[in-house]
């Protein structure tokens, strides 16, 4: 028997997800930008963890951006791999209206193309946020300093299972009370279709292996339900903003939207 057999069948299986898988490659492939081979990663994509980008001398509220889907900490905020244009760090400080705003940068390792699998879902990524700032020592040295999220994509999700789990904790009150916005920048809430495909691929891929985190995208997973059923139970107090795209991207001779209006809306303002 050839042994490249085995192989040479499994890549039939990935091309024969179905002309959906094609599709959803070259629509999720905007997501993210090309890495030049000379530049380290941590340099492109950004550093894990919180990363404090700027420290006003009387910083009087946190800005905490939280990226998304194969994003990072710096990558997702960045016109381009030109440092200057990480906006965070370069621009925002320099509008006199965020002069007292400490800004910083969440990153987690979310990168679905990388060739090893990844147990790691979204539970283990908002714990990860939640205790970062926990302990972060500029956040614990400003108390009664409000905390404001920015969260882009799967962020968003990330950032509503760290203020549950705060919540939920009585030795972090102080610390829940002080979460006051969060702007959901794409988030998919009710999660994406384009999720449910990439899984497939990498399930079928010899190339790519699955991804918990992924799995918990696909819409109305368990995940996700347990997610919008307890954050319904503690969003009082909070200031929430849903943002949404209103303008198809171009992929290939179609076009589409990354993630729906309806699962970016968060739909729960009664509450």
């Amino acid at each position: 028997m050839d042994p490249a057999q085995p192989e040479n069948k499994l890549l039939r299986k990935v091309s024969n997800v179905s002309a959906k898988g094609s599709f959803l490659e070259r629509r999720l492939s905007i997501l993210t930008t090309s890495r030049p081979t000379n530049e380290p990663s941590d340099q492109v994509r950004g550093l894990l963890g919180l990363n404090l980008l700027h420290e006003p001398s009387d910083p009087i509220v946190d800005f905490i951006f939280v990226h998304g889907l194969r994003g990072g900490s710096r990558k997702t905020w960045s016109a381009s791999d030109d440092p200057s244009h990480f906006w965070p760090r370069e621009w925002l400080p320099t509008d006199p209206r965020f002069k007292h705003v400490r800004i910083h940068s969440y990153g987690y390792n979310a990168d679905w193309g990388e060739k090893k699998g990844s147990v790691l879902n979204i539970h283990d990524f908002g714990r990860g946020l939640l205790g970062d700032i926990h302990t972060s020592p500029y956040i614990r040295n400003s108390p009664g300093n409000p905390i404001v999220f920015v969260a882009h994509s799967m962020g968003g999700l990330v950032v509503k299972k760290a203020c549950i789990l705060a919540k939920h904790d009585p030795n972090l009150n102080e610390l829940a009370s002080r979460f006051h916005s969060i702007y959901f920048l794409a988030t998919p809430h009710r999660g994406a279709d384009s999720a449910q495909l990439l899984n497939r691929i990498l399930k079928a891929s010899v190339a790519f292996n699955a991804k918990d985190y992924v799995n918990d995208l696909i819409p109305n997973s368990g995940a996700i339900q347990a997610i919008n059923d307890d954050f319904r139970h503690i969003v009082h107090g909070l200031q929430l903003w849903s943002f949404y795209e209103t303008v198809k991207t171009n992929i290939g001779v179609s076009q589409g939207l990354i993630v729906e209006k309806d699962s970016a809306t968060l739909g729960n303002r009664k509450l």
